[in-house]
């Protein structure tokens, strides 16, 4: 089995760090995509680090996952779930590594906490992990806490594009620390497969876009890209969606309300909302006693979300606000919406209103809001289709869908945020009979089954990606060998790790949500 790298760029694109390549600030980068196969790896709706990642690690749409955004909104029962890693119980890429008797390491991989044992190292992280008990085995983070200054987060949250340079200093180093990390877990543990992610990469572009704070990240992705790019083994650049610059922001439940599809009322967190008392301005004064590395792991997430953001009400919060009986849907953020009536002539009334509003609204620039409207099935296929929601709208690139209730404008220019994802991504692979080559686009679930095929392992056959042989030099093996197919492992309950740190106990949730709400 040729030893494999994955590593994970968030939100990266080509568009983005075009110009930086030509240029000569990204230099390992211009060497891989000049000696490897690269095009564009589409994502699925909506194009967002949750469930995108885990898309990638199962070869698997939402459909067949369960999870389709950061929250997923019961309209019967009126409640929502935040996904965390075990809602996910699909097998993934270094399960199928672990079963051909070949060891694994995962680093960072958003909605993998809690972690699970693996047959190698497992190092949760994304916006939803927490800072204790984020390893697989359990001494292994005290080991990489001793030798690398290892954090799941940085130790000041970055919450806003005026935050000073010391929390972009902060992003800095926790890319540094990720990847020599990662490099140092691989050449000392054996093992035959790594994934690492850098998530906090699309956290800069989200607050500065192209900046030169975003900019410097990818000059120290690149500078610390040289030791696998002179390493003895196969290595693939991927990311989970792509970005691009913001010129409106839409905010749909507003939207909603003005066109009759939504009814609110007061609420604590709207009332709080109404006097200007933030998630921002707390954790900004919290910042400012000196307060945040003590009060961040303690505080729990049902304490956090009784406050609204900057733009308004979200989260669990935002269904107190909702006036049931006269409601006919609600949204949450970057394209989805549910429906919320029984009769199915009803919802489908609805859902073609709906449909016909979005597709006749325009953004700030005077073009479409949106590419397109989808009903579920559309876009989705698989078991738990019946847990998507009802109606999904694809941004038109520029325009960030925000899932706020609370007085305020419908669509108003970029504040905060200056960059949103969108479904053109990025992918490339560099190796042992891979030809230099712009590859078509392909899909995100594409990525897993070609690199199984690349190691010579069989692809289950419940993966709806397909192999990538256009990656392959003519005539190699992994270009002519026939792509055979195995039944899947059984992804049992038992197999998933269970534990108490998950999402459902509130109390140990972090205070970082504060500053990181996809």
């Amino acid at each position: 089995m040729e030893k494999t790298i994955v590593i994970g760029l968030d939100g990266g694109n080509w568009p983005l760090i075009r110009d930086w390549m030509a240029e000569g600030r990204l230099p390992n980068l211009q060497t891989l995509h000049d000696e490897g196969a690269s095009g564009v790896s589409r994502s699925h709706l909506p194009p967002v680090t949750c469930p995108n990642w885990k898309c990638y690690a199962s070869g698997k749409n939402p459909g067949q996952l369960g999870v389709y955004w950061w929250e997923r909104i019961d309209t019967e029962n009126r409640t929502m779930h935040l996904p965390d890693s075990t809602d996910f119980r699909s097998s993934e890429i270094w399960d199928y590594v672990n079963d051909a008797g070949g060891r694994a390491g995962v680093v960072n991989l958003p909605m993998s906490y809690p972690p699970r044992e693996i047959d190698g190292v497992m190092v949760a992280g994304g916006p939803r992990s927490r800072e204790r008990r984020y390893t697989k085995p359990e001494e292994l983070q005290s080991e990489l806490e001793d030798r690398f200054d290892y954090r799941v987060h940085p130790e000041n949250v970055l919450t806003s594009n005026e935050d000073s340079e010391r929390e972009v200093e902060m992003v800095h180093d926790l890319l540094r620390t990720r990847l020599r990390t990662a490099r140092a877990l691989f050449e000392e543990r054996d093992l035959s497969f790594l994934h690492v992610t850098l998530f906090h990469l699309n956290v800069l572009q989200h607050y500065f876009w192209d900046g030169p704070e975003t900019r410097r990240a990818w000059e120290i992705v690149d500078e610390e890209l040289e030791p696998f790019v002179e390493g003895d083994y196969n290595l693939v650049l991927m990311s989970d969606h792509g970005c691009t610059g913001i010129h409106t922001v839409f905010y749909v439940n507003r939207w909603l309300e003005e066109r009759g599809y939504l009814q609110t009322k007061s609420s604590l967190s709207s009332r709080l909302f109404d006097v200007g008392i933030t998630q921002e301005r707390v954790a900004s004064m919290v910042r400012s006693m000196g307060l945040e590395s003590y009060v961040r792991p303690f505080i729990p997430r049902t304490i956090i979300e009784r406050f609204p953001s900057d733009e308004g009400v979200v989260r669990e919060e935002k269904l107190e606000m909702v006036d049931w009986e006269e409601t006919k849907a609600i949204g949450s953020g970057q394209g989805l919406v549910y429906i919320v009536a029984d009769d199915p002539e009803e919802r489908e009334r609805i859902f073609e209103s709906l449909k016909r509003d979005l597709e006749a609204e325009t953004a700030l620039d005077g073009g479409p809001l949106v590419r397109a409207v989808y009903r579920p099935d559309e876009v989705y296929s698989g078991e738990y289709l019946d847990r998507a929601p009802d109606l999904v709208f694809d941004q038109t690139p520029g325009v960030h869908t925000g899932e706020a209730m609370g007085e305020g404008p419908v669509r108003t220019e970029p504040s905060n945020w200056r960059g949103e994802n969108v479904p053109e991504g990025m992918v490339l692979f560099h190796g042992t009979d891979v030809r230099p080559t712009e590859l078509d686009p392909i899909r995100i679930t594409d990525i897993a089954p070609t690199v199984l095929h690349w190691l010579g392992l069989d692809v289950p056959s419940d993966m709806d990606g397909s192999v990538v042989t256009e990656a392959f030099e003519e005539g190699s093996d992994p270009a002519t060998r026939s792509v055979r197919t195995r039944r899947p492992l059984d992804a049992s309950t038992e197999r998933r790790q269970s534990s108490d740190d998950g999402l459902s106990d509130e109390a140990q949730n972090r205070l970082e949500d504060i500053g990181y709400l996809e």
